[in-house]
Order: C-alpha cells, then structure tokens, then sequence
C-alpha cells in the first residue's frame, strides 16, 4: 500500500493515502471516503468499506463500474455529476447525491463543494468540457482538501478561499502542464500540493513529480508532497 499522510485537523487527524493515478482514500472521524475508486477490490483491502465514494467525472481512469460495486457496502452513499449518475445501476443510483458545479452539502460533518473542472486550452476542450465533471471542496472543521480533478486553471480556481491540501493533475493532452500546475498554486495557495494523474496512459513515461517540485521557488509556502502513484 502507498504511504499514508497524516494532517492534523481542528476535529481530529485527517488520514490520506495515495491509491493509484487519480484515485485515493481519505480517513477522518470514522469516516472513509474513496475518491474515483478504479482498479478492483483488491487495491483497497487495507481499508475499511468506504462510507462515501466521490466521482468526479466519467472517463474510465476515474469511474470504473465494476470496481464501484465490488467496494460499495450497505452503507456507502454516492457523490457524483450528472454524466456519472446517468450511467450508475438502479441501486447505485438510489444511493448516489447528484451535485453540479457551484453546489454546496453537507455530509456527516462535512462541508462538499463542486467546483468546475475543465480544459481551457482550445485544442483540449474536447477532453474536458465546462459544467460536465466536478472538482470538490471538502472541509474538515476547516482544514480544506481541494480535487481538482481534470483540468487546467480556471478563473473559478480564483475564488475558492483557503485550502490547506490540493490535488492537481499533471500530464499532456488531458489536463496540464507542470507550468500550468504552478499558475493553479498560485491562484489557489495551499499548503500542500500533491502532482497526479502525470501518467495517462498508466506504463507510459510522463512527467514526475519532481518535474512540479523543481519549479517552485526557494522559500514557498507550498510544499509539493511527491508520491509514486504508480
């Protein structure tokens, strides 16, 4: 299993553990959450059964059907877009809160916010078009995680307030460059920044996470959190 980071959060500590390319596990106050599970049962055996599953859009490095419901319990509850809701099962789906871009919950003590992920450079807007997939907020009594999910920087990236920890993709042609990293850190100014998502198709060569870390400045707040996500 990958290594497992440990923030400390005003209600407890928050626990998140890399699993694989866009998909990773979040642990707080009894409360597993498994964000874009793909890959099968077994990369999550470590881990108790999720209490909530974050989708945040449809293409299938980030929802996998079959690994859905291999990992769902009795209990797990469903956080997704429109584009993924309409392709879920009857049960899945009477499980599933459809959220769209700029809506708010509250989930178990959990403040979630969709954010709009999307391309911007004109020749890759096909891959990820504005209004269809999700980004999220989530606020952990005031510690905040950011998933940006597939995108390059936005002007909603301008007004999201503090975030603590956030998740960037970084790879060509479906999300962003490591420059295009570093324009999203500094419109958004977290603490902590982990590069994902920076090898598509998953055994080819991309960009590393040292590629993002080597082009932050001597003195930065932010600290780029480098892990093998492959």
């Amino acid at each position: 299993m990958n290594e497992r980071d440990t923030y400390e959060t005003p209600s407890g500590p928050l626990g998140i553990t890399p699993i694989h390319h866009a998909t990773f596990v979040m642990e707080w106050n009894a409360e597993t959450i498994y964000c874009d599970p793909i890959g099968g049962a077994a990369r999550f055996a470590a881990f108790p059964a999720p209490t909530l599953v974050i989708l945040t859009h449809h293409h299938g490095d980030h929802l996998d059907l079959e690994t859905l419901d291999a990992v769902m319990s009795e209990a797990t509850h469903i956080i997704a877009p429109r584009i993924v809701f309409d392709q879920l099962p009857e049960d899945l789906a009477a499980r599933t809160t459809l959220m769209a871009n700029g809506q708010t919950i509250e989930w178990h003590g959990i403040t979630i916010r969709a954010v709009a992920m999307y391309n911007t450079t004109p020749d890759r807007q096909k891959y990820h078009e504005k209004g269809v997939g999700n980004g999220y907020l989530f606020d952990f009594a005031g510690t905040v995680v950011y998933l940006a999910s597939d995108t390059e920087p936005t002007p909603e990236m301008d007004d999201l307030g503090k975030i603590d920890v956030a998740f960037f993709p970084m790879n060509l042609p479906y999300t962003m460059t490591p420059d295009q990293v570093v324009t999203c850190i500094e419109k958004t100014a977290p603490r902590y920044v982990y590069p994902f998502h920076y090898r598509f198709p998953f055994d080819e060569p991309g960009n590393e996470p040292s590629d993002l870390t080597a082009l932050i400045p001597e003195g930065s707040r932010t600290e780029i959190v480098e892990r093998n996500w492959y």
